[in-house]
């Protein structure tokens, strides 16, 4: 036992060290500069709370906001698209004022998202969509873009299935730009103000005078606010987008859209009427006449309603 611990104790001066293949044996002289460190990565600084408001359970908007979004949009979509909707009519629900400020850039996503790759987000942009219409005439009204973008996606074959949708936003969309024109009026109307020795409120009226001619050319104030419905161009391409639409609701086994499409035509018919009464190209009426050409050869057969007869009759040019 003891010669083996011996053995075992002795150390050789000069051992022989075994190398592996493709490696080379350091030198006895070179120095090794490496070294190792271990860090603290922090995902967030520390904040505190102190001064921001936050709500019972000490959360601030921000983390509420994060909260609002589902963490998987493939699980329970039903449920999380109804809150969503219900959020956007509690939203809707604040006066024009105090949305007009958001109003441009809500409008821009919506939009954007009418031309989405996937379908159930084009069926929520155009209920969406609907709602503002609905909500937010005069807001809607002065967007540029809505005209162009809703005619157009009505035009094409990407547009959702589901009729009771696009019916609710066409007559949204109508109700919008077939409105009467109405005067503009600039600056606020009154300035409320407040005395606190008399303890009581005073209305200053600030509306502006009428000019002592009562021309627009040298008063502003009296302008009438035309919409894209009332230009020869933009009642063509509404023809041209709507009208094939309009047949699929006349054509349907069903009837369940007589009166919708009654109603549509009849608003489409008045702006044609006003757009009339100005000086009109003279390809204009042969172009109208090429768009409403099915709707009235479906008005020739006779067997539709009395007033949806009467509403298309009523494009024709009375000479």
């Amino acid at each position: 036992m003891g010669k083996k611990q011996n053995k075992r104790r002795k150390v050789k001066d000069f051992a022989k060290v075994r190398l592996k293949v493709g490696k080379k044996l350091k030198k006895p002289t070179s120095t090794d500069t490496n070294f190792k460190t271990k860090k603290v990565v922090l995902v967030d600084q520390l904040s505190t709370s102190a001064n921001i408001c936050v709500s019972h359970r000490g959360l601030t908007l921000d983390e509420l906001c994060r909260q609002l979004g589902h963490y998987n949009l493939n699980k329970m979509d039903t449920v999380s698209y109804a809150q969503l909707r219900a959020l956007l009519l509690l939203l809707c629900t604040s006066s024009s004022r105090v949305i007009s400020a958001h109003f441009a850039l809500f409008m821009a996503h919506t939009l954007r998202a009418l031309s989405h790759l996937k379908l159930s987000v084009r069926a929520f942009a155009t209920s969406v969509l609907t709602v503002l219409m609905n909500s937010y005439p005069e807001l809607c009204i002065n967007c540029g873009d809505l005209f162009d973008a809703f005619l157009t996606m009505f035009a094409g074959n990407r547009k959702p299935s589901n009729k009771q949708l696009l019916v609710d936003a066409l007559l949204a969309f109508l109700n919008v730009f077939c409105k009467q024109p109405s005067p503009r009026h600039e600056g606020p109307l009154h300035v409320a103000t407040f005395s606190i020795e008399s303890a009581r409120v005073t209305r200053i009226n600030l509306t502006p005078r009428p000019h002592l001619f009562g021309s627009s050319l040298f008063d502003s104030s009296h302008q009438l606010q035309k919409t894209a419905l009332d230009s020869p161009g933009g009642v063509l391409k509404a023809f041209n987008s709507i009208c094939p639409f309009l047949v699929i609701l006349i054509t349907d086994e069903n009837q369940q859209f007589i009166g919708e499409a009654t109603e549509v035509i009849s608003k489409l018919a008045a702006a044609v009427l006003r757009v009339r009464q100005q000086n009109l190209p003279t390809e204009f009426e042969t172009e109208f006449e090429k768009t409403i050409e099915t709707l009235l050869v479906l008005a020739k057969r006779g067997n539709l309603p009395k007033k949806l007869h009467d509403s298309i009759d009523s494009l024709r040019l009375t000479k």
